[in-house]
């Protein structure tokens, strides 16, 4: 029989759909049946395209003994971190401050008013990788609630307090003069790995708004040194094998600091923020290697991730038949078939192909140093290949919600690809059809009215049905990308729809009591507390962009309430900021942009020959 995940739309939660388990949908009904019984919730958060989501629901739930471990202790609740990342975010920040550790799948467990008391990541179903088993910890934690409620009572009321307290207070000032550029600068050159690229060790994320803080201040200082760290970052990235060097699109991130391991699935936002940051690179330094790479990802984007309205799916999976990697990587006795023999030594070379493999007995493929243009020609073709014989493979997942903030993001890279594109006429006519494309089909489907006199911004669609949820990453990330629309149509269409999303955004997030941007709307009765994301992470926090969005209307339209909101959120968060620079890459960029604003003289928008 079927759990409630059976009526949920998630290609996530319907992978669950099946399990032991009795999943309950995080609901108001769900979560005042909590109450009523006096049962603690364990609540688990994971998305489509997690390889050890997929694990655990193998391992332990679908094991009948930890189903009815749940049933008989727990109210077991599943949701989809993509479909709520208000959820996400509040839950991991406990889990953080719990652990000092993160990651998905999520498992937290709480009280029934939804204060956190514990809770961890993957749990094996026996003692391994250091951690205890899942069924001790259900067992163990139902005891403590039953027999030790009091300590259950005084952890949640800690650190549900903690949770308040970093959600919405932050370190103020009173003027917007600041040294806030200095010290990010400082805090990413001395993050920078100067041999292999990137910021920081492994595992080995893309931190791509710091590195176009960076490519920006190379712009503004001629620092030849930090273009020469950028560079040397974006080439190791592109050579890796995080990059899918057969198909293009990057993967989440390296597991090893030579880029060379990922974790293999492919991620919306991620390539979205990647085609930028290659974009600028190719416009600051003419290298066709860095657009070459974003026009590569474009191909992963329109070959496998564009439904049939122009909208972005969200991720493919890491796994296929339950092997993470199994879809992108290769044995040599495979290539050896495939490949014309001539070449094979060179290409094995090249490559880093091994007959024992480079990865679990099969092979990633990953680049020591660039290729040659006659090379890049050469293997073209043996790529087209590969990637018609791989794609008769059994297929990973592709989660084909429609989730507006991510394809905001895309919206954007695809209007930045449009803008520098070398072939004005071709080239860039199709990235900018795309991105307009992309942008009317959410305007259209995704914004929906809620009553005869308001309408609101859904966060996610899969197939025709739209779920209730709305957050400011939705109305900054949208906004943010009809602005870059704008910016090359000059259709006044696009600038209105973008001030009516800004109206929106003011009146449903903005705080004018303190100044800043909450998250969610106001009224959720299903969330713990209201908070305010400041910190970039995986995304760039939406607060940021919101700050982003409001600049750019008042220097377009002049309006006094952009400025008046845009400056007092600035302040709000400007001591946060200094305190904990490689937080704030993002707020970095838009603070510098507001002071290049006041400097501009062109247009903030041009007719392209392609529009």
């Amino acid at each position: 029989m079927s759990n409630e995940l059976a009526f949920a739309s998630s290609p996530y939660l319907q992978q669950h759909k099946d399990n032991p388990v009795d999943w309950k949908l995080w609901s108001e009904s769900t979560l005042a049946k909590a109450k009523a019984e006096n049962k603690p919730i364990f609540l688990s958060i994971g998305y489509s395209s997690c390889h050890w989501c997929h694990v655990m629901e193998r391992e332990s739930f679908s094991d009948s003994e930890v189903a009815e471990i749940l049933r008989k202790n727990f109210i077991a609740i599943k949701v989809d971190r993509e479909e709520r990342p208000d959820l996400d975010h509040l839950y991991m920040t406990a889990l953080q401050m719990m652990t000092g550790q993160g990651g998905w799948p999520l498992n937290i467990f709480l009280t029934p008013d939804l204060r956190p008391f514990f809770g961890g990541t993957y749990f094996p179903p026996n003692e391994r990788y250091g951690r205890p088993p899942f069924k001790e910890v259900l067992q163990r934690l139902a005891d403590v609630f039953q027999n030790q409620n009091d300590l259950v009572a005084k952890n949640a009321h800690q650190i549900s307090g903690l949770l308040v307290q970093q959600g919405q207070f932050f370190e103020a000032k009173e003027k917007l003069e600041s040294n806030i550029l200095e010290l990010v600068l400082k805090n990413l050159k001395a993050s920078v790995d100067p041999v292999w690229g990137g910021l920081g060790g492994a595992p080995k994320f893309f931190h791509v708004d710091g590195l176009r803080f960076l490519l920006r201040e190379t712009k503004r200082s001629s620092d030849a040194e930090i273009l020469k760290l950028v560079e040397n970052s974006l080439q190791k990235m592109a050579m890796g094998g995080v990059y899918d060097q057969i198909g293009g699109g990057f993967h989440r991130y390296s597991t090893d600091k030579e880029w060379r391991v990922p974790h293999f699935e492919k991620m919306l936002y991620d390539n979205a923020l990647l085609i930028v940051l290659f974009c600028e690179a190719y416009e600051q330094t003419q290298n066709i290697f860095y657009f070459r790479i974003a026009e590569e990802i474009c191909g992963w984007l329109k070959r496998e991730m564009t439904g049939e309205d122009g909208c972005f799916y969200s991720a493919i999976d890491a796994d296929s038949e339950h092997k993470e990697g199994e879809f992108y990587t290769w044995t040599m006795e495979e290539l050896k078939k495939l490949i014309p023999e001539e070449i094979q030594n060179e290409f094995f070379k090249d490559f880093h192909i091994q007959a024992s493999g480079n990865f679990e007995s099969r092979n990633i493929f990953y680049l020591a140093e660039m290729l040659t243009e006659e090379k890049q020609t050469k293997y073209r073709k043996v790529f087209d290949q590969l990637l018609e014989v791989r794609n008769k493979r059994v297929w990973p997942l592709i989660d084909r919600k429609i989730l507006t903030s991510w394809n905001g993001l895309m919206i954007s890279a695809l209007a930045k690809m449009a803008a520098v594109a070398p072939d004005q006429k071709v080239q860039a006519k199709e990235y900018f059809d795309m991105a307009k494309r992309a942008a009317d089909s959410i305007w259209q489907k995704n914004y929906i009215a809620t009553n005869s006199l308001q309408k609101t911004l859904r966060h996610s669609r899969f197939e025709e049905h739209l779920n209730s949820e709305s957050f400011l990453e939705d109305y900054a990330y949208y906004t943010e990308s009809l602005l870059d629309i704008f910016e090359l149509n000059c259709d006044a269409r696009y600038l209105d729809r973008a001030s009516e999303m800004a109206n929106l955004l003011l009146k449903e997030f903005y705080d004018s009591t303190s100044g800043g941007f909450w998250s969610t709307p106001a009224g959720k009765k299903d969330l713990l507390a209201r908070t305010k994301e400041i910190h970039d992470g995986a995304i760039p926090s939406p607060y940021h962009l919101a700050l982003s969005v409001l600049n750019r209307l008042f220097a377009i339209t002049g309006e006094q309430k952009y400025k008046d909101a845009l400056e007092k959120s600035m302040k709000a968060i400007l001591g946060t900021a200094e305190e904990s620079p490689g937080g704030f890459h993002r707020f970095a960029l838009v603070y510098d942009e507001m002071l290049r604003s006041g400097e501009k003289s062109a247009p903030h928008c041009r007719v392209a020959s392609f529009a």
